[in-house]
């Protein structure tokens, strides 16, 4: 039996519209395999967004379990004549119109998951929201997510679509600050209506390149804070806690059952 792992874990599906990602995240598995692995991209090319409006387009039939949007990019704000929100949008309702349940996963910008949730809010009932927040620091975030959203806005993003109806989850994978984890969990529970994520780095010394000092710096800090050790007192604080869940990297340090089926442990 293949290890359920990664997207597949929430999704039987994916779905994707958009080459590169403007948030250009130091350790992204999808910036990696582009640039690194398959060398299909430059380094200096991938947060060069280029719309795929055949696949933005594409039409969709229904099909069993949940569909993930995006994978190997986020959803960005149009800019210029670069209509990457335009695109998502478009993506996401070609989804849904045929009664799929998607799981819309990003390091959200505000002015992206406002009109999210106004253009989707005829399919609130198919949509949970799942953001990616890996700490609360500023500084933190800034070194690994060079492009993308401070802990602050994707916090209002959390609230945006709480309030607006939506199901809400977060994921904490990768956990960026083991010392803030517990903190930021209770801070982000009230408005969250499905679960908290909570993961490991995966292959960080493999996709992480140290080049300064500061990257020794921010590995090092990855690499104490993920040990096993660690891993069961993150685990003994939270384990009763009826919102959290344990990612597969979790999981096998902590020898709980996985997930046997794509799309099943969500």
């Amino acid at each position: 039996m293949s290890k359920i792992s990664g997207t597949l874990e929430w999704a039987v599906a994916n779905a994707n519209c958009i080459t590169g990602c403007r948030h250009d995240c130091v350790y992204c598995f999808a910036r990696y395999n582009a640039c690194e692995r398959f060398k299909n991209v430059e380094m200096g090319d991938w947060p060069k967004e280029k719309v795929n409006w055949k696949n933005a387009k594409k039409r969709w039939s229904k099909i069993d379990g949940t569909i993930m949007f995006p994978t190997t990019h986020d959803i960005t704000p149009n800019e210029g004549e670069l209509k990457t929100l335009d695109a998502s949008i478009e993506c996401l309702k070609n989804i849904l119109k045929p009664g799929n349940d998607v799981l819309i996963v990003s390091k959200p910008h505000i002015e992206c998951i406002t009109e999210i949730c106004k253009e989707l809010a005829v399919y609130k009932d198919k949509v949970l929201f799942r953001f990616t927040i890996g700490a609360m620091d500023n500084e933190i975030l800034k070194h690994w997510e060079p492009n993308a959203p401070s802990f602050g806005e994707r916090f209002d993003c959390l609230q945006h679509a709480f309030k607006a109806g939506f199901k809400t989850s977060v994921s904490s994978e990768p956990m960026l600050d083991s010392d803030g984890v517990i903190q930021m969990f209770d801070m982000l529970e009230p408005y969250v209506t499905d679960a908290i994520w909570i993961g490991k780095m995966n292959n960080v010394r493999q996709r992480v390149k140290v080049q300064t000092a500061a990257d020794k710096k921010y590995v090092d800090m990855i690499v104490k804070g993920q040990t096993d050790a660690r891993i069961r007192e993150i685990y003994e604080t939270l384990k009763d806690d009826p919102k959290v869940r344990w990612k597969e990297s979790f999981k096998t340090v902590l020898g709980l059952e996985l997930a046997e089926e794509a799309g099943t442990d969500k």
